[in-house]
């Protein structure tokens, strides 16, 4: 049996680490009710494939990186974020700029400054659902409290879910809930608690809204333990897929499935999805 690799913040995001863990956003990635597809999470994991890069991602990144207290070394190591050319040559892009603006948000409020003490970016591992899974936490003070920190939109907007053909808000669509069920259940079990003793995670969110707009959220025992048995019902197919031991479902809409495409049947104009 291959021993399991010890996770650090260098390879905590690797290939290796991916195919030995479990992770929420791998987790989702295979499930099509959170925008998922296994064709396209198997191929991640095979290295065949990698999302391009967003823009969105690296402001979340600038965000998490003034949490950790890293901001300044961030920006030095990330000069694609700086404009090259014109009368704003040297400054950082518009978008980041707007990121300042929401740290002073965060920093401004006493509460949040609360919430989000304590130890940054930790990582635990734990056995769930027979499978060894990751977690790392944007701000943890053990046995009290674990928070993450989340750059969104808006907090207002909803969101159609394709699969069940309903509007969501943010937390349901994009399955916030269930990473912070499964980081409570990976930190309880990390620590050796009782079952169900979980602390009650905490979400902080800023929007990109000018002026910013922000909130804390917290999730109570029972939304841990139901998104959790939500958890529970897709993680056998999720499991199987990840081994090889069945193949995978393409959805035919995300990037990987456009991409790899080949036409198998020509459809009728009506089988076109309004929703």
């Amino acid at each position: 049996m291959t021993e399991l690799l010890k996770l650090t913040k260098d390879n905590y995001f690797s290939p290796e680490a991916s195919r030995q863990y479990m992770s929420v956003s791998q987790f989702k990635s295979f499930v099509p009710a959170y925008g998922g597809c296994e064709a396209a999470a198997l191929a991640k994991l095979a290295g065949d494939w990698e999302d391009p890069e967003k823009d969105a991602l690296e402001e979340g990144k600038f965000i998490h990186a003034w949490n950790e207290g890293t901001l300044e070394e961030f920006k030095e190591s990330n000069p694609q974020m700086y404009s090259s050319r014109g009368a704003t040559k040297g400054e950082l892009k518009a978008n980041f700029k707007r990121c300042l603006t929401m740290i002073e948000v965060l920093e401004s409020d006493p509460m949040v400054k609360k919430v989000l003490a304590g130890e940054k970016e930790v990582i635990l591992t734990a056995e769930l659902f027979g499978i060894q899974w990751k977690a790392m936490l944007d701000s943890y003070q053990p046995g009290v409290v674990f928070a993450d920190l989340k750059a969104m939109k808006d907090m207002d907007g909803k969101h159609w879910n394709k699969e069940s053909q309903a509007y969501e808000n943010f937390i349901e669509h994009y399955g916030y809930s269930i990473q912070m069920a499964v980081y409570a259940e990976v930190e309880r079990k990390s620590q050796g608690r009782a079952a169900e003793e979980w602390l009650l995670p905490h979400m902080v969110v800023v929007t990109k809204q000018d002026p910013p707009d922000h909130e804390i959220l917290y999730f109570d025992f029972d939304a841990i333990a139901a998104s959790l048995r939500v958890v529970g019902n897709h993680i056998e197919r999720v499991k199987q897929v990840k081994s090889g031991e069945v193949e995978p479902v393409r959805c035919e809409s995300c990037e990987y499935c456009r991409v790899t495409k080949q036409i198998k049947r020509i459809k009728h104009f009506s089988e076109l999805s309004l929703y």
